[in-house]
């Protein structure tokens, strides 16, 4: 755990904020937004400001959702076997995220959903929570990021602590341990199937008695062709990080 919280301090302070560059009107907006939402009003909604490592907002349901049985509300309380893997997993989401390896991929577009039980009530509850950057300053510093918390509808078990990283842009999914995410040549688990597909049509047309034979992948022919094919679609692959404004969701 001193390991990951050194890495999480680390990342923390890549990021190089100017007071000049936030404005608080804009925090304002979407705490105001946010509050008076009809949508959001049955779930535990916050707002984390990274340059001041705090909470801005907490809503009346969130510090509710999460007080002890008398009402007294000290934070999210996570239960002991899953705060490793909810803080391995958390780091590493903020390292796709801050560290941008992959060029290809916009982090305005990313969210972060994950399963883990915390204290609800005086007893542990399975929660889903969702983080999306909220916004980010002109330099494109993640400033202010969105967590939405709901009870989950699985509390049977076995208990695990899930994570998936998702683009919400191209429906791609990623856990964010999975390192191959920030590669600038790493093909997305659709494009690949879509290419392993190609591939097997071509064999099939040259050799009609394998088409149902092992995969593509386990065959030197069929990997050579597979990048070849990965090797041009890269080529065509190309994006480029927009304006480093982010726009309000929809509440």
């Amino acid at each position: 755990m001193e390991a990951l919280q050194k890495q999480y301090a680390e990342l923390l302070a890549s990021q190089r904020f100017r007071e000049e560059d936030l404005d608080s009107a804009v925090l304002a907006r979407h705490i105001a937004a946010l509050s008076t939402s009809p949508l959001l009003a049955g779930s535990a909604v916050s707002i984390f400001d990274l340059h001041r490592c705090e909470h801005a907002y907490e809503s009346d349901f969130h510090r509710a959702l999460f007080s002890d049985p008398q009402g007294v509300y000290t934070g999210v309380q996570i239960h002991p076997d899953d705060l490793l893997p909810v803080a391995k997993n958390g780091v590493a989401g903020m390292r796709h995220v801050f560290l941008r390896k992959n060029p290809n991929r916009d982090v305005r577009h990313f969210k972060l959903i994950r399963e883990y039980r915390a204290l609800v009530h005086d007893a542990y509850k399975r929660v889903t929570e969702e983080f999306q950057i909220l916004e980010m300053d002109r330099a494109g510093n993640v400033w202010l990021v969105l967590s939405i918390v709901n009870l989950s509808a699985n509390q049977q078990q076995p208990y695990k602590v899930t994570s998936q990283l998702i683009d919400t842009r191209t429906g791609d999914s990623f856990s964010p341990l999975d390192d191959l995410f920030d590669r600038e040549n790493i093909l997305t688990p659709r494009e690949r199937e879509i290419l392993q597909r190609i591939a097997q049509g071509v064999r099939a047309r040259r050799s009609p008695m394998n088409c149902t034979s092992a995969s593509i992948r386990s065959t030197p022919t069929g990997s050579g062709s597979l990048r070849n094919l990965e090797s041009t679609t890269r080529s065509k692959r190309s994006s480029t990080l927009g304006s480093s404004e982010f726009s309000m969701p929809d509440y």
